[in-house]
C-alpha cells in the first residue's frame, strides 16, 4: 500500500555504545559504500573488523554460519553454503527475489520434503534469538523506520513502538509492532534475517498475511511499490460514497491477501462519508469554494483533510492514502 524506503543505508543497523567514534562512522560508511556498489565480497573483507560485532550483518551472519554447520541434509546444507550471505543479509529487495527465483528448488518449503523442518527449525530459532528477542538490536531495527508511523500495509493502524521508563506493574514496559517477513520464514528459512524482507507491521496485517506464499501470489512488498501502483475508487451516490474499491495498476493481490478493500468498507465508511459530506455539501452553491478547492495549497489541504497531502508523507499517518485519492476524486468531478 504505502512504499519504504530501501536504499542501502537503511539496511544497516547496529548496536549504539561506539556509534559516535570517528573510525565506527567511517567503518560505517565503508559499509554502506559497499551495499551501494552491491561489492558484497568487501564485506567479507570487514567482518574481522573490530567494529563488526556491533552491526547486525556480522552478528548475523556469524549466527548462520554456525546454524548452517547443524543441518544434517547435505543437499540443503550444501546450498545454503554456497549463498553469498551478505547479499542475503543486506541486498535490495530485487536482489531478494532473485535469490528466491535461484534456490527455490532447494531451499523452499514448496519442493523440499526430506528435513525441511529441521532447516526450518534453525532459522526460526537464529531469528528468535538473534532479532526477535534481541532486545538490543530490536529497538535498532524499529530506528531504521523512525519516519513511518502507519503500517506500510495497510495504511490504517500506527505502529510505533513504545519505550517506557518504567512499569507500574503487570504491564509491558517495552511494546513494539510486530516484525513481518515479507516472504515467509516458514517458506523461505534463509531469509529469516534478510533486511529487505524484513518491515514494521500491524498484527492485523502481520496475522492475516500469515504465511501466504507472496512470492508465488504476485503481490508487491513495500519496498517495490511506486506512486500509482494503488488507488482508491469511490462509487458515488445521492452525495454519498457508496462503495469503496482499491485499483492495483499491476494486477497484484495485495488487496485480496489482506482484505484491504472489505476493511475499508465496513470500517472507515463513516470516516469517508463525513470527508464527502464535508467537501461537497454546500458545493452546488458555492462557485467561490469550488474555484478555490481545485486549486488547494498543501496547507489548506491538511486545514480540510486533516492529513497529509505529499506521497512521501502517507507513512506519518492513518488513512492518508484512502485520503488524498477521494481529495483527487472530488476535484476531478468539480472539473468537469
Amino acid at each position: 500500500m504505502i512504499s519504504v524506503d530501501n536504499s542501502a543505508e537503511k539496511r544497516v543497523f547496529h548496536l549504539i555504545e561506539k556509534e559516535n567514534e570517528p573510525n565506527f562512522i567511517k567503518f560505517k560508511n565503508e559499509i554502506i559504500e559497499s551495499i551501494k556498489n552491491k561489492n558484497y565480497s568487501n564485506l567479507g573483507t570487514l567482518k574481522d573488523d573490530e567494529y563488526a560485532k556491533q552491526f547486525s550483518v556480522f552478528i548475523f551472519y556469524e549466527k548462520i554460519q554456525i546454524g548452517i554447520s547443524k543441518i544434517t541434509n547435505s543437499i540443503i546444507k550444501t546450498q545454503l553454503e554456497s549463498l553469498d550471505w551478505f547479499k542475503v543479509l543486506v541486498g535490495s529487495f530485487e536482489e531478494i527475489k532473485e535469490l528466491i527465483r535461484d534456490n527455490e528448488y532447494i531451499l523452499s518449503r514448496r519442493y523440499i520434503v526430506t528435513d525441511f523442518e529441521e532447516y526450518k527449525d534453525i532459522f526460526e530459532d537464529l531469528y528468535e534469538k538473534q532479532l526477535s528477542g534481541n532486545k538490543k538490536l530490536k529497538k535498532q531495527f524499529f530506528n531504521l523506520f523512525e519516519n513511518i508511523n502507519v503500517c506500510p500495509y495497510c495504511n490504517r493502524n500506527f505502529v510505533n513502538p513504545i519505550y517506557k521508563e518504567n512499569s507500574v506493574g503487570g504491564d509491558n514496559k517495552n511494546q513494539s509492532p510486530d516484525i513481518e517477513h515479507f516472504f515467509p520464514k516458514s517458506i523461505y528459512p534463509f531469509l529469516s534475517l534478510s533486511i529487505s524482507n524484513l518491515l514494521p507491521s500491524c498484527a492485523f496485517c502481520n496475522k492475516i498475511k500469515s504465511d501466504v506464499d507472496t512470492f508465488r501470489e504476485n503481490c508487491l512488498s513495500p519496498y517495490e511499490i511506486k506512486n500509482g501502483d494503488f488507488r482508491f475508487d469511490f462509487t458515488l451516490d445521492l452525495n454519498q460514497v457508496k462503495k469503496v474499491k482499491l485499483i492495483s495498476n499491476t494486477n497484484c493481490k495485495n488487496s485480496k491477501i489482506l482484505h484491504l478493500e472489505s476493511l475499508y468498507n465496513t470500517v472507515h465508511s463513516k470516516y469517508i462519508n463525513d470527508i464527502f459530506e464535508n467537501d461537497l455539501k454546500y458545493t452546488p452553491k458555492n462557485k467561490d469554494f469550488l474555484d478555490k478547492f481545485k486549486i488547494l495549497t498543501e496547507e489548506d489541504y491538511k486545514k480540510v483533510f486533516r492529513n497529509y497531502y505529499k506521497e512521501e508523507d502517507f507513512n506519518k499517518q492513518p488513512l492518508s492514502k484512502m485520503t488524498k485519492d477521494l481529495y483527487n476524486q472530488i476535484s476531478n468531478l468539480k472539473s468537469k
